[in-house]
């Protein structure tokens, strides 16, 4: 017979469950065309577990999107503890050509607490079958608080160069603070671990997401923060990523993470529209050092996208912007790159209002989100300006000014949501 390159389907959940017992941490894995690189992952969770949890039972929860490779056949050869298991993705995702990422990834994530939870686990960890740069370390630093009994949520925090990763952090990382009240660096980062105890709590709230696309994970944070669970963070080192699936085209990216914090506010008012200030999450140990060079910053590219954007999308952002903010965004000097600036508050006032054009519909929502990537790369701009030559502890301080800016503006997010 042809080999087509499709796993057959797993045996049912009930037999595999029934076959492996109670399990103290579980693993969760979803994948989708992840044969490359899906065993260095579980390589890492074998080695973590058998170091730091010598005593402990654990498994691996695959939920699979229907990969064409045969990754569950890799992680079935791979000799741990296993449940496979398939699951539905939105015919959305499915249909969009190209299709970035991993389809029905919160369709995953449901499945892989259940299956937690029916087995007892007292941990659950959540982790990403593309990023190779994970360790044994990795296992540590993210079940011991949980297992210790110090935290019911630990999220990582990725060693970074200081302009890798600008989205989440002048965009999603200040305003997740802003929104819960907890100053997160990663606050959408993949992998994550929490307790039985926050996993059966998530588990019976009626109202969490039973559909859309990366909802689940910030509203695990969202939710986690809102009724009193401990938080932790951990220092996991680099994030490098190894896929033919994700994308690395900028408007995409921008509109489907900051898509889902706008579709999180909206349908979870309750758990943050009341929250005032914030606090930091307790972050033990360093943040190990980088080993490569980081990668120049072209500041007269990014600020020639802010140039068209202005030329190109003044029509949109009439729609979203009011009148003073749209003023003041068509003020910034952009006649000489190297002193371009683009002020905090504005910022936030421009992130804001993007927020609540996206919550009344003022533009199709993609269009909404595709039209900040020029803002994002002009605030992009001004932040490599004011920090290039700046220590680590000013850029530390800058990014926390950033964080703080929307912090202080959020009532004028508030009073105008209703």
């Amino acid at each position: 017979m042809m080999d087509t390159g499709v796993t057959p389907a797993p045996p049912p959940l009930d037999r595999q469950l029934a076959a492996l017992g109670p399990r103290e941490i579980a693993v969760g894995l979803p994948t989708y065309n992840n044969a490359a690189t899906v065993a260095t992952v579980v390589a890492a969770v074998q080695a973590g577990v058998r170091a730091h949890f010598p005593d402990a039972s654990a498994l691996v929860v695959n939920a699979d999107a229907g990969s064409l490779d045969r990754t569950p056949d890799v992680l079935a050869a791979s000799g741990v503890p296993l449940v496979l298991a398939r699951h539905e993705a939105p015919s959305g995702e499915r249909a969009a050509v190209p299709f970035h990422g991993m389809p029905g990834r919160d369709a995953a994530l449901r499945l892989t607490l259940d299956v937690a939870r029916r087995v007892g686990a007292r941990v659950l960890v959540v982790l990403e079958a593309d990023v190779t740069s994970i360790d044994e370390a990795w296992i540590e630093r993210l079940v011991r608080p949980v297992w210790d009994e110090k935290a019911d949520l630990v999220v990582p925090a990725y060693a970074r160069h200081r302009y890798e990763g600008t989205i989440t952090n002048l965009l999603l990382a200040p305003l997740v603070r802003a929104l819960f009240g907890r100053r997160l660096r990663q606050p959408l980062g993949g992998a994550y671990a929490l307790s039985g105890r926050l996993l059966e709590h998530a588990l019976d709230q009626p109202g969490r997401p039973r559909a859309g696309r990366d909802l689940l994970d910030l509203w695990l944070v969202g939710t986690a923060i809102a009724d009193g669970f401990a938080l932790r963070e951990a220092w996991l080192g680099p994030r490098r990523v190894e896929s033919r699936t994700r994308t690395t085209d900028l408007p995409a990216l921008v509109a489907q993470s900051l898509g889902a914090v706008f579709t999180v506010m909206e349908r979870y008012e309750s758990l943050w529209l009341g929250v005032r200030g914030s606090e930091p999450v307790p972050a033990p140990g360093e943040a190990a050092p980088l080993a490569t060079a980081p990668t120049p910053v072209d500041v007269e590219r990014l600020v020639g996208a802010f140039r068209r954007g202005v030329r190109d999308l003044v029509q949109i952002w009439e729609l979203i912007l009011t009148p003073e903010t749209l003023g003041d965004v068509l003020s910034l000097d952009v006649r000489e790159a190297a002193a371009y600036r683009f002020p905090d508050p504005l910022w936030a006032r421009v992130v804001y209002e993007f927020a609540l054009g996206h919550h009344f519909g003022v533009v199709h929502r993609d269009h909404l989100l595709r039209s900040l990537v020029p803002l994002y790369l002009g605030r992009t701009a001004a932040f490599v300006n004011a920090t290039q030559a700046a220590s680590v502890p000013a850029m530390e301080a800058a990014l926390e000014q950033v964080g703080a800016a929307l912090e202080g503006q959020k009532p004028y997010l508030v009073e105008r949501w209703r």
